[in-house]
């Protein structure tokens, strides 16, 4: 039998979406990086949305002016601050495109990259997902990152790239795939793996942020990989269960040994022994308690059905003009 042909690539319409938070000092490079590149690309038409996660600084008013500027852009303003992967949601949702890119807005991502991943689409891949090769970060935040992607794939149940985020170009099937799954607290990078079809990794630079002040800190990061563990395996559950029965079994063996020893020797009654213990015992049943109440927790707000995110106003050029309107909000 021949294999089939990869399918032809739809190149109606390119949409690159773009969580910024307070990202003042980036967007005029952003927007002339991103412009050189978009215009190397034979797309019929291009949306570039700029999704705003409740800046508080210019963000919102330059995005504005970009808008009012290029009928390609289009700013889409959250109600307040609901996260980078919610930020991203909002985008795919409201994404029209037959190919939708994925890239942050500190420049980290290079835009220069987006070619070599349609390419890669070109060649029948339906997903194609940048390979950090090397990072221009602190050594503690490579460090988390490393251990982080290493840790998660192992733990994971989903078959996890190695050393990819969020930046990517995807097919509009994938896409459509992505926003058809109901459940919240999103892993975006996680879900992509999750909904399968045929993904390739694209090696690149990760570059330095451009200008102001790493949003993503240690303890968002750490929220992240929380996250990531907790909606891609169960393997604590599993951990747990595997603690409690050697707990047990040396609990039983300890037992079985001072009851040997009462028929030889006189054993001490020992105080010290009963609170190490109780306080051993307890320790471990509220952290296997607590496990068990984070499951609880994403089951029941999975349940209350609430949005990612808010979106307070979208804009669009229209004839010239800047068009306010609300957009699509995740229906959880």
């Amino acid at each position: 039998m021949v294999p089939d042909s990869p399918a032809p690539l739809d190149r109606s319409m390119l949409s690159v979406v773009v969580p910024v938070y307070n990202e003042e000092e980036t967007l005029s490079e952003l927007r002339s990086r991103l412009m050189s590149v978009l215009d190397e690309l034979d797309f019929e038409d291009f949306e570039v949305l700029m999704v705003s996660d409740g800046s508080t600084d210019a963000t919102e008013a330059i995005i504005h002016d970009m808008v009012a500027a290029d009928p390609w852009f289009v700013g889409i303003f959250l109600t307040r601050n609901f996260g980078h992967q919610a930020a991203v949601d909002a985008g795919l949702q409201s994404a029209q495109g037959s190919v939708v890119a994925v890239m942050d807005g500190d420049l980290q991502d290079p835009p220069e990259v987006i070619p070599e991943l349609i390419d890669a689409l070109d060649q029948g891949a339906d997903v194609a997902y940048g390979i950090r090769r090397n990072r221009k970060e602190g050594v503690v935040k490579r460090a988390a990152y490393w251990s982080f992607y290493r840790g998660l794939k192992l733990i994971s149940s989903t078959d996890l790239a190695l050393d990819a985020g969020d930046f990517c170009c995807m097919r509009r099937r994938v896409v459509d795939a992505m926003n058809r799954l109901p459940e919240s607290r999103r892993f975006l990078r996680g879900l992509r793996s999750w909904v399968g079809y045929k993904q390739v990794g694209v090696e690149y630079n990760r570059d330095r942020r451009f200008a102001g002040k790493p949003k993503y800190d240690l303890p968002r990061l750490f929220a992240l990989a929380y996250d990531g563990v907790f909606s891609f395996s169960s393997t604590p559950i599993k951990l747990m269960q595997v603690i409690g029965f050697a707990t047990a079994f040396l609990a039983g063996l300890i037992g079985f040994i001072y009851l040997i020893l009462a028929f030889f020797v006189e054993t001490p009654r020992g105080f010290p022994t009963v609170i190490v213990s109780i306080w051993f015992l307890g320790g471990l049943q509220l952290l296997a308690f607590g496990i068990l109440g984070e499951y609880v927790h994403r089951t029941f707000d999975q349940t209350r059905r609430r949005p990612e995110a808010l979106i307070r106003e979208v804009l669009r050029q229209k004839d010239g003009e800047v068009g306010r309107g609300s957009g699509p909000a995740r229906a959880g």
